[in-house]
């Protein structure tokens, strides 16, 4: 009898429990799990989930690249507007980058994020082909070479100096082929077999892939490869279908979306024949832009019907599902406030102070359990808005702060849980709108407005327990601002210097070192985290601010923003478990919490049987 050792080349595990470990070597891996009795494999799986909005709506964007790391640019919006401008997308949020030379949509892309081309396209005239070609290094584009052959629905594969065109409109179907050097277009003797426009598309200079289309009038199924000299016909999709995206390789491929009518079939090509996913996107469309592999693919924009979309998927073929990161609504506040202070954790958060409609302060406590606040019978026994404060929902210090009429704080507030108490400990800088971070006996101020409303200070001092010492100042003076960590490993991030500040900076527990800025710089923002892994959400630049910000220790990334904009709210938890909690918006001092959930993977096992 052949074994499975023999046939797979390991030997089956025999296990009290199933594997938490993942590694790449893992698909087809087969386990014993002795504590149910079951057989046991991972299951690779692929399915699309939600990634970032795209900031403006479009079909028929140029894009390339990979699933982490993909440029869009152009495309067309009922009833007649042609786009020029081009957004980056870091496999979370999609950011505004420098604008192509001539609106346009529907042509040939290639290349990746920081080197990319595009060519060819509809411009604004209706009918006008165009074969201007633009070059991409990752912020701006620079027209190069034209195309021998005007045409739009085209399509490219390749890199920004090798890469190839095919198909479209010129003005008849036209199955064209020209190959880019890096310096010119040449045209190949031969083009596709099957004359098309609108098709999908896969791989490299010389060795690509194309795939469904339109043949006026119909779809079509049709495949053909290209050696770098001739195109062979190979077997047909399954779904015939024009105006879809691919990416991947000659010999794996992926084609989604397209119009049939208008469709979110996916199929997965394996250099021989096509395979139908069992599930495609979850928003069908047609004339989206895609890029990356066969099991790491992205979908962004098209015409979802009615209107043009701005919604992104991506693609993950393989034993691991995921779920993207995202807000979503917590529960309410008791008592609305803006400017108060946030500490904790989501699932055991805690607020404190504030300030309500007009110049009411608010002194009441709320404590959250994950879903809801409950109001603590125990309300601050000086109440102040402005504040700063740190540590958990049963170990929470206040401190600084102001209160109407105008007086500014050095008093220190210490919560245990139920109840608060008032520590004989000044602060040593009287201040508001500074920042917080640590704990309840090792806690650090830093930044801030003194009592003079004109002057900012970089002022950093450290509570002990008991007392407070002056340390070495911030590099940048400035107040609103937000924190993170602990007393030895300290963020701190944006505010008004004046002018309003993107400034990062970290803190060793003796000095600051100045790092990287914010994408957007804003103030009286929030923030939660550790001084390698933080998160910084809304705030207010000109105008109330919903996006959000991820930082690794070395640069920021922009994030799914907020489901409401606003400023003065306060945080809790870490960069990938966070609360934004009240906040003032189009609600002067909102009671809504959203609940921050960071990108997550699940391994996915089969219990295997006989049949």
């Amino acid at each position: 009898m052949t074994t499975y050792n023999e046939i797979a080349g390991r030997r089956v595990n025999f296990l009290s429990s199933d594997p938490t470990y993942v590694d790449t070597n893992s698909n087809g891996q087969v386990w014993y799990n002795s504590s149910t009795a079951t057989l046991k494999s991972w299951l690779p799986t692929g399915a699309w989930i939600s990634g970032g909005s795209m900031n403006t709506p479009r079909r028929g964007p140029f894009g390339a690249g990979t699933q982490t790391a993909t440029f869009a640019a152009g495309g067309f919006q009922p009833p007649f507007t042609f786009l020029s401008n081009a957004e980056l997308y870091n496999g979370i949020a999609w950011t505004n980058t420098g604008s192509i030379g001539t609106a346009r949509y529907n042509g040939g892309s290639a290349g990746t994020q920081t080197a990319g081309l595009i060519f060819g396209g509809y411009t604004s005239a209706p009918g006008a082909r165009t074969a201007a070609t633009e070059s991409f290094n990752g912020s701006t584009w620079t027209s190069v070479n034209s195309l021998n052959t005007s045409r739009y629905g085209l399509r490219g594969v390749g890199i920004q100096t090798a890469a190839l065109g095919f198909g479209g409109y010129a003005p008849a179907i036209s199955g064209a082929t020209e190959s880019w050097n890096g310096t010119s277009w040449t045209s190949n003797p031969t083009g596709l077999n099957t004359a098309r426009a609108y098709t999908g598309s896969a791989g490299t200079q010389t060795a690509a892939l194309a795939f469904g289309g339109w043949l006026a009038p119909g779809n079509t199924a049709a495949t053909e490869s290209f050696n770098g000299s001739t195109w062979t016909s190979l077997n047909s999709m399954n779904t015939a279908r024009t105006g879809l995206a691919g990416a991947g390789t000659q010999a794996s491929a992926i084609g989604f979306g397209g119009e049939t009518p208008r469709t979110g079939a996916t199929e997965l090509w394996n250099g021989t024949t096509w395979t139908s996913n069992p599930t495609g996107l979850s928003t069908a469309r047609n004339d989206p832009g895609g890029a990356g592999t066969q099991t790491a693919a992205v979908c962004f924009a098209g015409n979802s019907g009615p209107g043009i979309s701005n919604i992104t998927e991506e693609w993950n073929f393989g034993v691991y599902s995921y779920s993207a990161a995202a807000w979503a609504s917590g529960g309410n506040l008791n008592t609305g406030r803006q400017s108060g202070v946030g500490a904790g954790t989501k699932t055991a958060g805690l607020i404190f102070g504030g300030q309500n409609p007009g110049t009411t302060t608010v002194g009441a406590t709320e404590l959250y359990n994950g879903s809801s606040w409950t109001s603590s019978p125990s309300s601050m026994p000086t109440v102040m808005y402005r504040h700063s404060g740190s540590g958990t929902q049963t170990a929470a210090l206040g401190f600084a702060g102001y209160a109407t009429p105008a007086t500014w704080y050095t008093l220190t507030q210490a919560f245990n849980g139920s109840t608060w108490s008032t520590p004989p400990a000044n602060m040593n800088t009287r201040r508001a709108d500074a920042t917080g971070f640590g704990i309840q006996t090792a806690t650090i101020c830093a930044g801030g407005q003194t009592s003079s409303p004109s002057v900012y200070t970089g002022a950093t001092e450290l509570y002990n327990g008991t007392s407070w010492t002056n340390l070495t100042s911030m590099n940048t003076a400035r107040a609103s601002l937000s924190g993170c960590g602990t007393q030895t490993a300290g963020l701190a991030f944006g505010g008004d210097a004046p002018p309003i500040s993107a400034a990062t900076e970290l803190y060793n527990g003796t000095s600051w070192t100045t790092g990287n800025t914010m994408n957007t710089a804003r103030y009286v923002l929030s923030g939660a985290g550790a001084q390698t892994a933080a998160i910084a959400f809304g705030g207010y630049t000109t105008t109330y601010v919903a996006s959000t910000e991820t930082w690794n220790g070395t640069s920021w990334s922009n994030l799914p923003s907020m489901t409401t904009a606003r400023y003065g709210i306060a945080g809790a938890g870490t960069q990938t478990a966070a609360l934004a909690i009240g906040g003032r918006g189009v609600t002067f001092a909102t009671t809504a919490t959203e609940s921050w959930t960071g990108e997550s993977q699940t391994a996915n096992s089969k219990t295997l049987t006989t049949s």
